[in-house]
């Protein structure tokens, strides 16, 4: 029912693929759908791509694959959601506009640098696709295995080491220098010679900025936001600034 079936035609198409061919007579008896209704239901399934009918008297219903009333329910719903779409757009949208209504975005504030690091690491877990990290400095308690954020991150990139996942850091070359596990080198590296805070973007869709990074400590303040437009100005304050880095061997 969830692919777009009525319950009366989920029975009388499931009846048919237990039987193969069936008369609407025999589909009323073995889905217990009343007689007065099983033609509509049979023609409903019969345009919709579920089933085919044989000429004849009486005539005969059997199930088409479910793969191809599948795939034929799928665009068939794909061409009725782009028909809405394209309705809603064009009456809608200005009315949205001519209002002025002003949006606003979900933007959470992330408090301490256990609470960021954690955050951090959470969104490394969930990236499919692409991550980009700029980094100005790594603080000196993560440098010195004092916290767990450090194990947490290795473990994390670990994971990526046989992934399609593009990762993207951006450091400069003293942070750079300071790193001592080889596990970093699984990411595309670019370095420069100042930055001006640092934050991470997730597939294009999450974000985290980073506040008040002064050294030698970490962030004591962050925002983290799934707004689709702070995250597209995030990426692209990123790819500007990676653009003009250096690469490193």
């Amino acid at each position: 029912r969830s692919v777009g079936l009525t319950e009366y035609e989920t029975l009388a198409y499931l009846s048919l693929l237990v039987a193969g061919e069936m008369t609407a007579e025999n589909v009323s008896e073995s889905s217990s759908i009343p007689y007065t209704k099983v033609y509509s239901v049979l023609d409903s399934l019969h345009s919709r791509g579920w089933v085919e009918s044989e000429s004849g008297r009486p005539r005969k219903y059997y199930p088409r694959p479910p793969v191809d009333a599948l795939r034929q329910e799928k665009n068939r719903l794909d061409d009725e959601f782009d028909a809405n779409m394209q309705i809603i757009l064009d009456e809608l949208q200005p009315l949205f506009e001519m209002k002025d209504i002003k949006e606003i975005p979900e933007i959470f504030i992330i408090r301490g640098e256990g609470s960021s690091f954690s955050k951090i690491i959470d969104l490394l877990g969930r990236a499919n696709k692409e991550i980009m990290l700029a980094i100005p400095f790594i603080p000196d308690n993560v440098l010195q295995g004092d916290t767990n954020f450090r194990d947490l991150l290795k473990t994390t990139i670990k994971r990526y080491m046989d992934s399609d996942i593009v990762i993207k850091v951006l450091t400069t070359r003293e942070t750079l220098k300071s790193v001592d596990f080889p596990e970093i080198h699984i990411a595309e590296i670019r370095v420069t010679d100042s930055m001006f805070g640092g934050g991470l973007v997730i597939d294009g869709k999450e974000t985290i900025i980073f506040l008040d990074l002064k050294y030698p400590v970490g962030p004591d303040t962050a925002i983290w936001s799934e707004h689709e437009t702070l995250t597209s100005i995030a990426g692209i304050y990123f790819k500007h600034m990676w653009d003009n880095a250096e690469p490193t061997t």
